[in-house]
Protein backbone atom coordinates (compact mmCIF):
# COMPACT_ATOMS: atom_id res chain seq x y z
CA UNK A 1 0.00 0.00 0.00
CA UNK A 2 1.45 3.32 -1.06
CA UNK A 3 1.18 6.29 1.29
CA UNK A 4 1.69 9.80 0.08
CA UNK A 5 0.89 13.25 1.33
CA UNK A 6 -1.28 13.78 -1.74
CA UNK A 7 -3.41 10.71 -0.95
CA UNK A 8 -3.69 11.78 2.68
CA UNK A 9 -4.70 15.30 1.64
CA UNK A 10 -7.36 13.89 -0.70
CA UNK A 11 -8.72 11.68 2.07
CA UNK A 12 -8.90 14.62 4.49
CA UNK A 13 -10.59 16.77 1.86
CA UNK A 14 -13.16 14.01 1.28
CA UNK A 15 -13.85 13.81 5.03
CA UNK A 16 -14.34 17.59 5.22
CA UNK A 17 -16.69 17.52 2.23
CA UNK A 18 -18.67 14.71 3.85
CA UNK A 19 -19.00 16.65 7.09
CA UNK A 20 -20.20 19.74 5.21
CA UNK A 21 -22.77 17.65 3.30
CA UNK A 22 -23.93 16.02 6.55
CA UNK A 23 -24.30 19.41 8.24
CA UNK A 24 -26.28 20.72 5.26
CA UNK A 25 -28.47 17.58 5.15
CA UNK A 26 -29.29 17.98 8.83
CA UNK A 27 -31.17 21.25 8.27
CA UNK A 28 -34.37 20.45 10.10
CA UNK A 29 -37.72 21.85 9.01
CA UNK A 30 -39.93 23.44 11.70
CA UNK A 31 -42.46 20.62 11.33
CA UNK A 32 -39.81 18.11 12.47
CA UNK A 33 -39.07 20.18 15.59
CA UNK A 34 -42.82 20.42 16.21
CA UNK A 35 -43.29 16.65 15.88
CA UNK A 36 -40.58 16.00 18.46
CA UNK A 37 -41.98 18.68 20.78
CA UNK A 38 -45.48 17.22 20.48
CA UNK A 39 -44.23 13.77 21.45
CA UNK A 40 -42.45 15.07 24.53
CA UNK A 41 -45.53 17.06 25.51
CA UNK A 42 -47.78 14.03 25.04
CA UNK A 43 -45.47 11.92 27.18
CA UNK A 44 -45.61 14.42 30.04
CA UNK A 45 -49.37 14.99 29.63
CA UNK A 46 -50.23 11.28 29.32
CA UNK A 47 -51.13 10.82 33.02
CA UNK A 48 -54.14 13.10 32.39
CA UNK A 49 -55.95 10.24 30.66
CA UNK A 50 -57.20 7.09 32.41
CA UNK A 51 -54.69 4.26 32.61
CA UNK A 52 -55.95 2.04 29.75
CA UNK A 53 -55.96 5.02 27.39
CA UNK A 54 -52.54 6.07 28.68
CA UNK A 55 -51.15 2.79 27.35
CA UNK A 56 -52.64 3.64 23.95
CA UNK A 57 -51.04 7.10 24.10
CA UNK A 58 -47.65 5.56 24.90
CA UNK A 59 -48.00 3.03 22.07
CA UNK A 60 -48.89 5.94 19.77
CA UNK A 61 -45.78 7.81 20.89
CA UNK A 62 -43.59 4.80 20.09
CA UNK A 63 -45.25 4.46 16.68
CA UNK A 64 -44.71 8.17 16.03
CA UNK A 65 -41.02 7.81 16.90
CA UNK A 66 -40.75 5.04 14.30
CA UNK A 67 -42.51 7.31 11.79
CA UNK A 68 -40.10 10.18 12.55
CA UNK A 69 -37.10 7.88 12.05
CA UNK A 70 -38.54 6.81 8.70
CA UNK A 71 -39.26 10.45 7.77
CA UNK A 72 -35.68 11.46 8.57
CA UNK A 73 -34.29 8.57 6.53
CA UNK A 74 -36.38 9.60 3.53
CA UNK A 75 -35.57 13.29 3.88
CA UNK A 76 -31.85 13.04 4.66
CA UNK A 77 -31.00 9.46 3.76
CA UNK A 78 -30.21 8.75 7.42
CA UNK A 79 -31.42 9.08 10.99
CA UNK A 80 -29.10 10.83 13.44
CA UNK A 81 -29.62 9.43 16.92
CA UNK A 82 -30.02 12.07 19.63
CA UNK A 83 -27.83 10.03 21.97
CA UNK A 84 -24.86 10.03 19.61
CA UNK A 85 -21.43 10.73 21.03
CA UNK A 86 -20.26 14.31 20.94
CA UNK A 87 -21.40 17.69 22.14
CA UNK A 88 -25.00 16.96 21.18
CA UNK A 89 -25.18 14.39 23.97
CA UNK A 90 -24.97 17.25 26.47
CA UNK A 91 -28.00 18.90 24.89
CA UNK A 92 -29.87 15.60 25.12
CA UNK A 93 -28.88 15.28 28.78
CA UNK A 94 -30.15 18.79 29.53
CA UNK A 95 -33.45 17.96 27.85
CA UNK A 96 -33.86 14.73 29.78
CA UNK A 97 -32.90 16.35 33.08
CA UNK A 98 -35.56 19.01 32.45
CA UNK A 99 -38.32 16.71 31.11
CA UNK A 100 -38.03 14.00 33.77
CA UNK A 101 -39.15 16.22 36.70
CA UNK A 102 -42.06 17.50 34.60
CA UNK A 103 -43.14 13.93 33.90
CA UNK A 104 -42.72 12.86 37.53
CA UNK A 105 -44.68 15.91 38.70
CA UNK A 106 -47.38 15.05 36.19
CA UNK A 107 -47.68 11.53 37.60
CA UNK A 108 -47.49 12.70 41.21
CA UNK A 109 -50.18 15.36 40.81
CA UNK A 110 -52.50 12.96 38.99
CA UNK A 111 -52.02 9.82 41.08
CA UNK A 112 -51.37 11.20 44.57
CA UNK A 113 -53.46 14.37 44.44
CA UNK A 114 -56.14 13.46 41.87
CA UNK A 115 -55.58 16.67 39.92
CA UNK A 116 -56.36 15.13 36.54
CA UNK A 117 -55.78 18.34 34.57
CA UNK A 118 -52.32 19.13 36.07
CA UNK A 119 -50.41 17.14 33.40
CA UNK A 120 -51.85 19.34 30.63
CA UNK A 121 -49.94 22.58 31.41
CA UNK A 122 -46.89 20.50 32.28
CA UNK A 123 -47.18 18.87 28.85
CA UNK A 124 -47.33 22.30 27.20
CA UNK A 125 -44.21 23.34 29.13
CA UNK A 126 -42.47 20.12 28.05
CA UNK A 127 -43.39 20.81 24.42
CA UNK A 128 -41.94 24.32 24.54
CA UNK A 129 -38.81 23.01 26.21
CA UNK A 130 -38.46 20.17 23.69
CA UNK A 131 -38.94 22.57 20.75
CA UNK A 132 -36.13 24.79 22.01
CA UNK A 133 -33.83 21.88 22.77
CA UNK A 134 -34.48 20.36 19.34
CA UNK A 135 -33.40 23.59 17.66
CA UNK A 136 -30.40 23.87 20.00
CA UNK A 137 -29.42 20.23 19.33
CA UNK A 138 -29.45 20.81 15.56
CA UNK A 139 -27.30 23.93 15.89
CA UNK A 140 -24.77 22.11 18.06
CA UNK A 141 -24.72 19.21 15.58
CA UNK A 142 -24.11 21.48 12.58
CA UNK A 143 -21.39 23.35 14.46
CA UNK A 144 -19.76 20.06 15.41
CA UNK A 145 -19.88 18.78 11.83
CA UNK A 146 -18.49 21.99 10.40
CA UNK A 147 -15.79 22.18 13.06
CA UNK A 148 -13.19 24.70 12.04
CA UNK A 149 -15.22 25.60 8.94
CA UNK A 150 -17.94 27.25 11.05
Amino acid sequence: MEHSSETAAQALAFIEQSRVRLAAASETPPLRHAAFAMLMGLLVASPAVPFPFRIAVLVGIVAAIAWIIRWDRRRMGMFINGYRAGKTRRVTAVLLIAILPLHLASIWLTVDHAIWWAPLPLGVAASVLAWGCSIWWCRVFRHEMLGRLA
